[in-house]
């Protein structure tokens, strides 16, 4: 091809200079534009595959050693990083990096080979208009270079917006703390509350194919729960724009200095929405109290009348207030939670690196259809009535219902209940369901499955490649009325549906009571397939809960070989 700067080399260009220096005239005052044109489709091919080579270089590399890149495969060291650092510090650091560079990574790479192409198709349409003996084709209407360039601008803008990994989507809605619900949402003017993310599914200015984003480091207070979407294709987005640490969506109201005394040393505060005692979850309607917290402690001691209430921290609540025994004034910043799920999905949704904390209902529920679930972060969940005295709360709650779903690397700690739980009642059962490479902190029990009332049941779900540790070991551990062998990793109870689900490829790390805990007759249920997975209990833990299932920790081999659970699975006393 010849260098720049070197074109009147090229073979052709040479062949022109000849022609015309015998023709004379015309021919050479075609030549200095024949020349621009070559120069123009030459750079192009040139520079293009440079561009593209510059931005996978960067894509490839610019993550760190212990992440994954951003063009690279997705299974990497940052799940072992992760592990090792707790899912936390080391994971919100490989993302943080990997959002900085994912803009120009994309950038090059598609500038560069929409350059390319656009150099081969002006190189197309110079050779056609080229003189030949001193005669120039008919130009076909409607090609020019104008149209070339606009052209290939438009389908830069196409394939940037196709090829982006991150909130391709052509709706995009921003929502940061510092917003106003009166700006119409831009990057530059975004929102500010839930609420107005509410009322815009509810409008359908999001729907299908929409995507909003929270402004990381910021804190937004309430919850979504998602009508059906509007559109009939595409998947509803909801994620985190900017730097730092993912948005925090709370479910607190926060008490101003509004405690009056009721008697003695209780304190009583107006928790009905909009009360203007308290601040956060401002026009929440429930004053149904999961728990507290203050000065970064939890209390989660709720009684079922006042004259219960015996010692520090111990708390009521009826429909307007809440009572708190306390020998001071609780005073402001004393976050309660209530009875709301944070986020409630309707089906082609996808929700990802989000912090959900502060209720005392569920983190996420869902009966929808394709629907994602990653990269997030799930702590201090439940504790609320859910009927009589019986308390409850779960990380992320599938419905009956629900298929194709994915749940994937998301980090969920502090549960009263469970951390992943599939139950109900009802034929339409739980298809395709996917529990991948989580983490699971301190939960009271790692993963629930029950089902009642026929129909499909348990189809082809899986719980692979997740790290459950410290089972039963929750905020609500000791404080629970049920306690008998609930501080355990699985789960079953009432399977009265057909069940087909694996679990394997596991870690389950430290448990208060056993490993497992079933209804029925002590053993779980037969549609479980149960191996290839790694148990580390304490000395003299039991390893399944009644007295169907003798063996301890130290007898793995008998229940192995008595049951024929956990093939090549490994057992271990430690921890």
């Amino acid at each position: 091809m010849g260098a720049p700067g070197t074109l009147h080399d090229h073979p052709r260009i040479r062949c022109h200079c000849i022609i015309g220096s015998f023709q004379g005239g015309s021919m050479s005052k075609t030549i200095p534009q024949a020349s621009k044109r070559s120069r123009a489709w030459i750079w192009l091919i040139v520079i293009g595959p440079i561009l593209s080579v510059v931005g996978l270089i960067t894509g490839f590399a610019s993550s760190g050693a212990a992440c994954r890149s951003v063009v690279g495969p997705k299974e990497g060291l940052v799940k072992s990083y992760g592990t090792l650092q707790g899912m936390g510090g080391g994971e919100r650091t490989c993302e943080s990096v990997m959002d900085a560079v994912a803009v120009p990574t994309w950038t090059f790479i598609v500038l560069g080979l929409v350059l390319f192409l656009t150099g081969i198709i002006v190189r197309s349409a110079t050779r056609k208009r080229a003189y030949v003996a001193g005669e120039q084709r008919p130009t076909k209407p409607g090609v020019n270079r104008r149209s070339i360039l606009q052209g290939a601008v438009a389908f830069f803008a196409t394939a940037l917006a196709g090829a982006a990994p991150a909130y391709a989507n052509g709706n995009v809605r921003y929502v940061s703390a510092s917003g106003s619900d009166s700006n119409p949402g831009s990057v530059t003017a975004p929102w500010r509350t839930l609420a107005k993310v509410r009322s815009a599914m509810a409008s359908g200015d999001l729907q299908r194919g929409s995507t909003v984003l929270f402004k990381r480091g910021d804190d937004f207070y309430g919850s979504i729960h998602m009508p059906s979407l509007i559109g009939s294709s595409g998947t509803l987005t909801i994620g985190a724009y900017g730097e730092g640490a993912r948005p925090r969506l709370l479910g607190y109201k926060v008490s101003k200095a509004a405690w009056t005394q009721y008697s003695g040393n209780i304190w009583k505060l107006n928790i009905a929405a909009n009360s203007g005692q308290y601040s956060g979850n401002t026009s929440e309607a429930s004053t149904n109290v999961g728990f507290l917290k203050a000065a970064g402690m939890i209390h989660g001691r709720k009684r079922w009348a006042i004259s219960e209430l015996a010692a520090d921290w111990e708390f009521f609540s009826d429909s307007t207030y809440v009572y708190v025994r306390l020998g001071v004034n609780p005073g402001a910043g004393v976050a309660i939670s209530v009875q709301r799920d944070l986020l409630r999905l309707a089906s082609h949704t996808t929700v990802q690196d989000l912090y959900l904390g502060g209720t005392g209902a569920h983190g996420v529920t869902t009966g929808g259809k394709n629907v994602v679930i990653q990269r997030n972060e799930i702590e201090w969940i439940g504790g609320s009535a859910l009927s009589g005295t019986t308390r409850y709360g779960n990380g992320v709650e599938l419905y009956v219902g629900a298929a194709r779903v994915m749940i994937r690397e998301n980090v969920i700690r502090q549960t009263y209940d469970v951390a992943l739980s599939a139950q109900g009642t009802g034929t339409a059962g739980w298809t395709d369901i996917t529990w991948e490479s989580n983490r699971l902190e301190n939960c009271n029990m790692s993963l629930e499955l029950w089902g009642k009332g026929g129909g499909t049941g348990f189809l082809r779900c899986r719980f692979i490649n997740n790290t459950c540790i410290d089972a039963g070991y929750s905020w609500a551990a000791l404080i629970r009325s049920d306690r008998d062998g609930k501080g355990t990793h699985l789960l079953t109870y009432s399977m009265e549906v057909p069940v087909d689900v694996e679990i394997t490829g596991n870690s389950f790390l430290g448990a208060r009571d056993n490993y497992t805990r079933n209804s029925g007759d002590r053993q779980i249920p037969a549609g479980i397939i149960t191996h290839r997975n790694t148990i580390k209990l304490g000395a003299g833990k039991k390893i399944a809960y009644g007295a169907e299932n003798p063996e301890t920790s130290e007898q793995a081999a008998q229940w192995q070989a008595r049951t024929g659970r956990e093939q090549a699975s490994i057992f271990a006393v430690s921890y």
